[in-house]
């Protein structure tokens, strides 16, 4: 009986291909309604903490965020997703601009270093009982202290549509511990920009996203 010399090199084969498939890694996208924290901070409202959208004077919705010169958004994505004892390869934070306007727009998203939460408004970053936790500075603009010194990146416009921005850096300082993940902050630095994006907190989850890819630890 002749027996087909190609069958133990093809066992072989598949054991190889599963096995270099299984040290690639994975990749794997969330979108916003895995996130735990979100606010948008307004100097001109600094004491509320939901301050998306101005529809009329003194009063605010959520149905969209909309960044101002004055007006910040903050947003965390929680990374127990990915299993323990991986190695973040490439992370993108993907972004959805419904609308702009200004003079070249651009706007900036910060690492977020001070802890906040409940309470969080222009003026405090979160309020445990009875004690207001102030940002270092108002709308957490404290550079080292409230948000790193430099941006992760500086988005400029020309279109609307998703925007994808490469986070890498900041998901590997929050994934390894070497930072604590406060999430991100999103601003307008120029006079008379203005920056509509769907709202997370509204019916815009799916218009945010967070790409992330891994691998095991050699």
């Amino acid at each position: 009986m002749m027996t087909n010399p190609s069958r133990p090199m093809l066992g072989a084969l598949l054991v190889l291909v599963c096995m270099a498939a299984a040290a690639m890694g994975r990749t794997i996208v969330v979108d916003a309604s895995v996130v735990d924290r979100m606010a948008a901070i307004d100097a001109v409202a600094p004491r509320q903490g939901w301050a998306m959208h101005l529809r009329s004077e003194g009063t605010y919705s959520n149905e969209y965020a909309v960044l101002e010169p004055q007006r910040s958004f903050l947003i965390r994505f929680p990374l127990d997703m990915v299993p323990a004892d991986q190695r973040i390869v490439h992370a993108e934070l993907v972004v959805n601009v419904s609308s702009y306007s200004g003079n070249e727009p651009r706007f900036y998203i910060w690492r977020t270093l001070a802890s906040w939460g409940a309470g969080v408004c222009h003026d405090y970053r979160k309020v445990d009982g009875e004690d207001y936790i102030a940002w270092t500075k108002p709308g957490a603009a404290g550079s080292s202290a409230d948000r790193a010194t430099q941006p992760t990146d500086v988005i400029r416009l020309t279109e609307n549509g998703d925007v994808v921005i490469n986070v890498t850096e900041d998901v590997e300082l929050w994934y390894t511990g070497a930072a604590p993940n406060e999430g991100w902050m999103l601003t307008v630095e120029d006079p008379e920009v203005r920056i509509v994006l769907p709202s997370p907190a509204w019916t815009g989850q799916a218009a945010w996203r967070l790409r992330l890819t891994y691998e095991p630890k050699e």
